[in-house]
């Protein structure tokens, strides 16, 4: 692994690691976590308490990504950065979650170094488990990096921010864009509401300026067959439906045995143009 290219969040000045505390040239210090992340998320960056995904939406996402349900859209997108990039590239997974992605991505690039970065504590205590990454608690719009360090920038279902992302991109760096295509879990959504409506996909290449082009973009599909009421219920635990379901929806879905669904991305990949 190259040296980790941390910058502190207070002054942006790079942070080396004396045991176990990362430490800048104006002596902030940030004490590494026993289990090998560390917190760079300031206080007053926190819009509540305990920001991002909470302990149960952790168990689940973990629960249901290891089973393998999301697995061809995670080699999809390793795949394309050991085409894409040299060996010794540094890559960024921004809202890295438990980081089910982040570390495919690195089996499948083992000479690249990954850094993989959430607002959630829970997630990222739980992606410790996943050795040889760079785990962070931080914001994606306030990437705690030295500017110019990543190769790479990957962002699965999460946060993007145009601005944060050029300054940490290397010019001439791609970035890796998955989101839900129109059609995205039909079959589930239309167990959650009467009328459903499509996703709305215009907006995504919009998150960039022109500062980035867009160099391809397609779409994946895959079937999935949820044979244990468990697999839906982890399922909607990872999507933003959860958090506003009535009591009478949640009931019926706790009764559902088995569904047949499909997931449908878009995967956007971009380069940041020269400087």
């Amino acid at each position: 692994m190259t040296t980790p290219c941390y910058a502190c969040p207070v002054c942006q000045q790079p942070l080396t690691l004396n045991q176990k505390s990362w430490r800048c040239s104006q002596n902030h210090s940030f004490d590494e976590h026993k289990k090998g992340y560390i917190n760079l998320l300031l206080a007053q960056n926190k819009r509540s308490k305990a920001p991002g995904d909470d302990p149960e939406m952790v168990i689940r996402r973990r629960r249901f990504l290891e089973a393998g349900f999301y697995q061809p859209l995670a080699e999809t997108i390793a795949s394309r950065l050991q085409a894409s990039l040299p060996t010794s590239s540094q890559i960024w997974d921004a809202g890295c979650g438990e980081g089910y992605y982040t570390a495919l991505c690195q089996r499948q690039n083992p000479t690249a170094t990954f850094y993989g970065l959430d607002i959630s504590k829970p997630a990222i205590a739980a992606a410790c488990q996943h050795k040889g990454i760079y785990w962070c608690v931080a914001s994606s719009s306030r990437p705690p990096y030295l500017e110019h360090s990543f190769d790479a920038i990957i962002s699965i279902f999460s946060r993007v921010d145009a601005d944060a992302f050029h300054r940490v991109l290397k010019p001439g760096g791609i970035i890796g864009m998955a989101t839900p295509d129109q059609d995205h879990l039909m079959a589930l959504r239309e167990n959650i509401y009467d009328s459903v409506r499509p996703y709305d996909t215009q907006k995504h290449q919009q998150y960039f300026d022109d500062r980035f082009t867009l160099i391809d973009d397609h779409r994946l599909e895959i079937d999935l067959n949820l044979s244990t009421n468990q697999a839906i219920l982890d399922l909607l635990g990872m999507t933003p439906h959860a958090h506003r379901l009535p009591n009478s929806t949640r009931e019926k879905l706790a009764q559902l045995p088995s569904l047949q669904d499909k997931a449908c991305f878009k995967i956007y990949w971009l380069q940041k143009q020269a400087e």
